[in-house]
């Protein structure tokens, strides 16, 4: 989550909100200075940002890759379906803040505490009209593209009721502020409905220089691979929520991630003859252009300076969505591979996370308000360890290293599956 805290008698959790019955109690009605409107949407910074994403991305689509035309119609559906919630996403924001300010579900910008907009109430959870757009976009999809008897049309709704009932806990997470131990296990419980529709293949192709001693080209994993996907779902959630702390880092995570799997699925359509093969790509991409769209549209308002907090309900359906992304589309190895900084982060985080080492409550840098610059603790995060590494920076500044790093991770993948096709499988 983004730095903050709530002001409170009780010292908060970092990442969730003010929710105090007794407020609502003494003081039915806000005040004036929580309903005025959050700053504008910075849809211009979005334009620009998605024109590195969209060129190549639609290149692929139209000149580089024979895609069948039934295929690539119900991908640019998918796409205009996907622009539309866009626009819902950054209409619905500024209503939703202010409904969010009027319940106490808000935050204090921890980076920025000693100055003028370290004490501006930000409102909270605003994750839940991402994902809620997303689920009509991606419900309303179905019209187009999926019949009564349509085969992927159960794993389908599986999937989305697997990203609904995450979003859901999300949600109770930012209000309830559970605890850790407890944070951990929401995301097994959000993926039985994808582990219970599941009916795919449940076997792995053995890496070629690994067959003459396993024995085995293909091996079939049965119940076991259930519990790999069951994992993944769980790691891909918590990662995302864990490798946060400064404005923008969640969202663009995520924007950066989604662009990577949209490029790596349109690779893959555009190189294989296998009908089957085709679909389960294609299948992640209606999931994750809606959630790349609203994502957009919510990180509008996230980028430095935030005028909104994502909350724990945006990274866990974020890292949800792209977990059921990976397995149904069948590149889980390639998904952990995008998540390079996450799993670097999460073996840093690791020590404090087991209590061998004392965790606080925010692992947050130092901010120093004369100079507006940040100092790396020595707490296991990424977004420490760069400051410790490069010395201090402004937290825009810092949100841009750690994007671009992400960046050169996806990159790295693209080319390790080059250097390896042929060789590793």
């Amino acid at each position: 989550m983004a730095a903050k805290k709530r002001p409170s008698k009780v010292a908060p959790a970092k990442g969730t909100a003010v929710n105090s019955p007794e407020s609502s109690i003494n003081n039915p009605k806000p005040k004036s200075d929580d309903s005025s409107p959050i700053a504008p949407a910075k849809v211009l910074l979005i334009f620009k940002i998605s024109l590195i994403f969209l060129i190549p991305y639609f290149y692929l689509i139209f000149y580089h890759y024979k895609i069948e035309s039934e295929l690539r119609r119900s991908i640019l559906i998918n796409a205009v379906i996907s622009l539309i919630g866009f626009f819902g996403t950054v209409t619905m924001i500024p209503v939703a803040s202010k409904y969010m300010l009027r319940r106490g579900l808000f935050g204090l910008d921890i980076n920025k505490k000693g100055t003028p907009q370290g004490s501006i109430k930000v409102p909270e959870s605003l994750g839940l009209i991402v994902g809620g757009v997303f689920l009509v976009v991606a419900i309303l999809f179905q019209t187009f593209n999926f019949t009564a008897d349509s085969n992927w049309l159960v794993e389908y709704n599986a999937a989305l009721s697997s990203i609904c009932f995450m979003m859901l806990l999300g949600f109770v997470d930012d209000v309830l502020d559970v605890p850790w131990r407890v944070k951990l296990l929401l995301p097994s419980i959000a993926a039985l409905p994808l582990l219970m529709a599941y009916a795919g293949h449940t076997t792995i192709i053995i890496p070629k220089p690994l067959v003459s001693y396993v024995g085995l080209e293909i091996l079939d994993l049965g119940r076991i691979y259930k519990l790999y996907m069951w994992l993944l779902a769980i790691f891909c959630t918590n990662s995302i929520n864990i490798h946060a702390g400064i404005n923008g880092l969640e969202v663009g995570q995520t924007v950066v991630i989604a662009a990577a799997i949209l490029i790596h699925n349109i690779m893959q359509i555009g190189a294989s003859a296998d009908p089957e093969y085709k679909q389960a790509h294609a299948f992640s991409i209606y999931l994750v252009q809606p959630m790349l769209a609203t994502s957009l549209g919510l990180l509008s308002f996230n980028w430095y300076p935030s005028s909104v907090f994502v909350g724990d309900t945006f990274t866990y359906f974020a890292g949800m969505t792209m977990a059921v992304a990976g397995i149904l589309g069948h590149f889980s190895e390639t998904l952990l591979i995008f998540f390079l900084p996450q799993v670097l982060n999460f073996l840093l985080s690791l020590p404090q996370l087991a209590g061998i080492i004392p965790c606080p409550r925010h692992r947050l840098p130092k901010f120093d308000p004369q100079t507006g610059l940040l100092t790396g603790t020595n707490d296991g995060t990424l977004v420490n360890f760069f400051l410790r590494q490069l010395g201090r920076m402004s937290e825009q500044s810092l949100c841009v290293v750690l994007l671009v790093f992400q960046a050169i991770c996806c990159c790295f993948c693209f080319l390790l599956r080059w250097l390896l096709t042929g060789w590793y499988k």
